[in-house]
């Protein structure tokens, strides 16, 4: 028996002998009486024998040692424990950028029209950079044909223009060249008494040469700013007519102090000019310095200095150097409104390159001489409407010393009108009133000036071949996804006359005594999109079909048709 079967019989035993005494306790509960005394003895006289068990102990079997040796290796390593990183599960809400389109930096537009057109442009870029951007534009028209003789009144204009630049941490540096060539023909012959002329002695032709470099600081945070601007040129003729030109332009700018700062500009040109006619080389040189303050308080900026000029080239014997106010001011009452005035003088520099471009009809030999202008007073206001609408309005009066307008002249050995320069040597007044508006709105782009001259010269003089009134209107509109249309018009007042020719002395058919009557030119322009690489194009040029003329003698070409094709790549 075990041991837990003993210790459970024994509880079982004293129950059995205390449960009647409790039974006879509970029986007399309601009696009284004392408790008697008594003995009670409990005697445990059982004996529990179990028998014996026979046990087989074996002997514990001996274990063999294995002779073999073990080499065993104990490495001890510390281990230090590392923690993760925390990279908690959080996802910031981003708008994701919109990815760029893919951009055709190279395209080449091609096409032809009437009078033997021949039009071609290419423009050739590198892709997009941060920090650089280089290419080149290569543009050719050409007319077989004029509005007289065909082509003996042809002209054709070509330019090649390589380009660069570098963008730097505090400045940008940009630096171009070009070739330039300006074909026409002197055509402004009596057709009705020249029946055959020398093709080759009405050809003037201007070849051009240049590059320039400029750099320009763009560190916002330095009180010192500057700007640096070079330009160089050389001008060739087919008659032997050379202009050499050298031209800088500094700006220095230091902010004293929020309000206040200082500036020191400089700009002017070196250069020579040589007529073959007069075997004889002349050096115009025009330094200018604008010492000047700048005064800025809320919406009021105030600039006041010099303008102190120094040239070689003035009429007459006068001073060479002047000095000239410099003052303006630019008021801004509300965010989209600022009005502006001045009063200012300076010397209008001209020479033999700006001439041949806006009159390219001129004789072999002309006068050119700077324009002083004493003073100049003008006044204006620029703002928006909104975001699409913007306008200016300003006017200008100065008092203006040589200035200048063309003069006919009859050459009776070629039998057509060339032209040259008229100064006018006293003072005479100058003035200028314009308005202008441009918008961009949605598919619409517009812009729109006019300009009214004033030219007073003198009582009985007039100044010649200077419109008193210009109207330019020029605007383009998405008619649908791929079709755009365009219209572009000219308006230009009647021009004074002036001429030398003698008519007993001279035969043409000329009518010299009237002046030239406006010009209105109207175009319109339609563009239509094949794919986001390529396009057709048509031009109209001149629609009322009107042969004006800006220059007596010259007429322009009529009605006037270019189409052609755009591939971008």
């Amino acid at each position: 028996m075990t041991l837990q079967k003993i210790n459970m019989l024994k509880y079982i035993l004293f129950i059995i002998f205390f449960f009647p005494l409790t039974a006879i306790g509970q029986d007399n509960w309601d009696q009284e009486g004392d408790l008697k005394d008594s003995q009670v003895i409990i005697e445990k006289n059982r004996k529990i024998d179990l028998p014996r068990i026979n046990r087989d102990f074996k002997k514990v079997p001996e274990i063999k040692n294995n002779q073999s040796a073990l080499d065993v290796e104990f490495n001890s390593r510390q281990f230090i424990p590392n923690l993760n990183s925390l990279a908690p599960r959080i996802r910031v809400l981003t708008i994701q950028d919109e990815k760029l389109e893919k951009l055709y930096a190279n395209q080449v537009k091609i096409g032809g029209g009437n009078y033997g057109a021949l039009y071609l442009e290419g423009n050739f870029a590198s892709k997009r950079s941060k920090d650089k951007s280089f290419g080149l534009n290569v543009f050719h028209q050409s007319f077989a044909n004029g509005a007289i003789d065909k082509g003996n009144s042809g002209s054709g204009y070509q330019r090649v223009n390589p380009y660069g630049k570098m963008i730097f941490q505090k400045a940008v540096l940009d630096a171009e060249a070009f070739y330039e060539r300006h074909n026409n023909f002197l055509y402004g012959y009596d057709t009705a008494l020249y029946s055959e002329v020398d093709r080759d002695s009405l050809q003037r032709t201007f070849h051009t040469i240049g590059a320039s470099v400029s750099l320009k600081d763009q560190n916002e945070t330095s009180r010192y700013h500057y700007n640096l601007e070079t330009d160089i040129y050389q001008l060739f003729t087919n008659i032997n007519n050379k202009e050499f030109s050298f031209d800088y332009d500094i700006e220095n700018e230091f902010d004293i102090n929020d309000d206040f700062a200082i500036y020191l500009n400089s700009d002017g040109y070196i250069s020579n000019l040589k007529f073959d006619e007069l075997d004889s080389a002349q050096n115009r040189n025009l330094l200018r310095f604008k010492p000047g303050v700048k005064f800025t308080r809320e919406n009021l900026r105030i600039g006041l200095g010099f303008n102190m000029v120094h040239e070689n080239d003035t009429l007459e014997g006068m001073n060479k150097f002047h000095v000239f106010p410099d003052l303006n001011i630019i008021y801004t009452p509300f965010d989209k409104l600022s009005v502006f005035g001045g009063l200012k003088g300076d010397v209008r520099a001209n020479r033999y390159r700006d001439l041949l471009m806006e009159n390219p009809y001129l004789d072999n030999t002309v006068n050119i001489y700077n324009t002083l202008m004493p003073f100049q007073f003008y006044g204006g206001l620029r703002g928006s409407v909104n975001n699409f609408l913007g306008y200016e309005a300003g006017f200008s009066l100065s008092s203006v010393r040589n200035n200048f307008g063309y003069e006919a002249v009859y050459n009776e050995n070629q039998g057509e009108i060339r032209y040259r320069t008229k100064y006018f040597n006293q003072n005479n007044t100058e003035a200028n009133v314009y308005a202008s508006i441009s918008t961009n709105i949605n598919k619409l782009k517009l812009n729109l000036r006019g300009d009214y001259y004033y030219y007073n010269v003198g009582e009985t003089q007039l100044m010649p071949f200077r419109p008193n009134f210009r109207l330019k209107f020029n605007t383009d509109y998405w008619v649908v996804d791929k079709l755009k249309i365009g219209l572009n018009a000219h308006l230009q007042g009647s021009m004074n006359n002036a001429n030398t020719f003698v008519q007993e002395n001279a035969n043409y058919s000329f009518n010299i005594d009237e002046s030239i009557p406006p010009i209105y030119d109207l175009g319109i322009k339609l563009g239509y999109q094949l794919s986001n690489r390529s396009q057709v194009f048509l031009h109209a040029n001149n629609l009322i079909a009107n042969k004006y003329e800006y220059y007596l003698g010259y007429p322009n070409r009529g009605f006037q048709i270019l189409g052609g094709f755009t591939y971008s790549f």
